[in-house]
């Protein structure tokens, strides 16, 4: 049976990714993403839009974290790396985010990011000489 998607009403940018079917529960139906992030006590618009404002890997961690909470379709515990991948896909602007390729900017991320804590801690150095020495 083909899959049409049918218009859910609140924000149509995310049906596609709402309505992409996840795989099929142990009792057989399917699972959407829709339904998957509602059994998991989720607003599935808002997570939906959250996902679509972060970067792709960002995304995709966030997706695969919920999918690792997520027990009741089979097919995602068995492979979750792959369905994770298709979902992302299926975003707005979507594309095919392989998480298994390093990235050029993680290096240049972390080396940023230790900057900003070197000179927090410098900052917090200076502070607290200034308050020792005031005196």
């Amino acid at each position: 049976m083909a899959h049409v998607p049918i218009p859910l009403g609140l924000d149509a940018k995310f049906d596609q990714f709402l309505q992409t079917p996840v795989g099929n529960d142990h009792t057989g139906a399917s699972v959407t993403v829709l339904s998957m992030l509602a059994r998991l006590g989720l607003d599935p618009w808002r997570e939906a839009s959250d996902l679509a404002a972060l970067p792709k890997s960002s995304a995709w961690q966030r997706l695969d974290t919920l999918m690792a909470r997520f027990t009741d379709v089979p097919i995602v515990i068995a492979d979750r790396a792959e369905v994770t991948t298709r979902l992302i896909a299926s975003l707005p602007n979507g594309s095919l985010y392989d998480n298994t390729k390093p990235t050029g900017n993680r290096v240049s991320k972390k080396i940023d990011t230790r900057i900003y804590f070197v000179v927090a801690i410098a900052v917090l150095i200076v502070q607290i000489g200034l308050l020792i020495f005031r005196d």
